[in-house]
């Protein structure tokens, strides 16, 4: 049978030139239901709150009141039809065209910015969240739920900034127990492009593509699903810093601490253990590396 590609030559070329893509009807309109139902679902109860998994983005946590951002990691360990989709088939055909053959998906994110006074996401770099002892080949996929426009908070990006190294970021306010980062280095802010999507449709940047979203001013929550794709990063220690992460500690971070506590690592690595490729050495010593490095950080 004669191969296939969801990319052609071009937009592969173009997603090497300008760090993203914007794609349409990459997700069944179906799908697009399911995924948006369950992921709702899973933020009105706060499935995963008391594991660190669901927290608020922007602000401490606060049990007694509403989330300004609600957040949650990993979704498919609560719901694992996620992963039983189209959509997540093609994804991942997508990711091994982009990134090579041992891609496989790393993590996911779900984020529901409330309207009319969501928060934007500051402008960053993925690679500025993740270790500096490593190489990273990495890519994210955003996907809309609902039509993203910039009104609730699109994703914009800074074509290009995919060959720039990491640049200097630091937490919003200085103050080191939010999640989010903000990209404090020199970068030209008018080269910003929006990219509005309708239902369906997806963006795919490399992790060292600065990206941001704005505010959502409308009426309604703007909700969109990220997948995260890499291939096995390579150990490379003592080649940078990244003085932002150090001393980063949130409120999620103590819940997950204290749940693992509890039992819940025997959890944890029970849900990961399906995904583990451990045919794969460079995967094994991957995981064998972050492991260790979170037991004896350097």
């Amino acid at each position: 049978m004669e191969e296939t590609s969801l990319l052609s030559e071009a937009e592969t070329a173009r997603y090497r030139e300008q760090g993203y893509l914007a794609l349409k009807d990459m997700c069944p309109q179906d799908e697009v239901g399911y995924i948006r139902r369950t992921l709702l679902d899973l933020f009105a109860n706060k499935t995963g709150y008391n594991e660190g998994a669901q927290y608020d983005f922007v602000s401490r946590d606060d049990p007694s009141k509403p989330a300004k951002f609600p957040s949650l990691h990993d979704p498919r360990h609560y719901a694992p039809g996620l992963l039983k989709t189209e959509y997540h088939e093609r994804t991942l055909e997508l990711a091994r065209q982009l990134l090579g053959p041992e891609a496989a998906l790393y993590g996911e994110h779900a984020l529901l910015k409330p309207g009319p006074h969501g928060p934007e996401t500051p402008w960053h770099q993925d690679e500025a969240f993740r270790s500096p002892d490593f190489i990273y080949n990495e890519l994210s996929i955003w996907l809309a739920l609902q039509p993203a426009t910039t009104e609730n908070g699109c994703m914009q990006f800074i074509p290009g900034s995919n060959k720039w190294d990491v640049l200097e970021h630091r937490s919003p306010g200085g103050d080191k127990t939010l999640h989010p980062l903000e990209c404090c280095g020199d970068f030209p802010r008018d080269q910003a492009v929006p990219e509005p999507l309708d239902p369906g449709g997806i963006t795919v940047h490399d992790a060292r593509t600065l990206h941001f979203t704005g505010p959502n001013t409308s009426q309604s929550p703007r909700l969109a699903y990220i997948l995260i794709y890499n291939t096995p990063p390579v150990y490379k220690p003592g080649r940078r810093e990244f003085p932002w992460l150090e001393g980063r500690w949130t409120d999620s971070q103590t819940r997950k601490k204290q749940w693992h506590k509890r039992g819940g690592l025997a959890v944890d690595v029970m849900r990961r253990l399906p995904g583990a490729r451990l045919t794969s050495p460079r995967w094994v010593a991957w995981a064998t590396i972050r492991a260790v490095s979170k037991v004896w950080p350097r």
